[in-house]
């Protein structure tokens, strides 16, 4: 019972690791970057050029300002994809969201990340 109990904790765990996907920043990636934080706010910048993507990942409520726009493909976790043309000047105002992107373009957008 007790290894039937761990493995399902186990699965757990990893399930949800999936689901809500991960921090960005862990994965190094040259086109983002920190611009600031404190414990309530994130800002970030994505500089992607065409081709470039990002591994899954989650980002909690966020405002996206774009500086340059272009195309951008999200993947969603239920394997759903949109291509979306941000265009320069637009601020949006996005919910959470576990996804991963490709740069269709070259983009310039600055997130910030509203922390809990």
């Amino acid at each position: 019972m007790r290894k039937m109990i761990g493995l399902v904790g186990s699965l757990f765990l990893l399930c949800s690791s999936i689901a809500f996907g991960q921090d960005a920043m862990q994965y190094g990636l040259k086109h983002l970057k920190v611009l600031a934080e404190d414990e309530k706010v994130r800002v970030l910048k994505y500089t992607p050029e065409k081709g470039d993507k990002t591994p899954v990942h989650s980002h909690p409520s966020t405002v996206v300002y774009v500086i340059k726009g272009g195309k951008v493909r999200f993947t969603m976790p239920d394997g759903s994809v949109r291509d979306v043309e941000l265009k320069t000047g637009d601020t949006l105002l996005r919910p959470p969201v576990t996804h991963t992107d490709e740069a269709l373009d070259d983009l310039e957008v600055v997130l910030v990340e509203l922390k809990k």
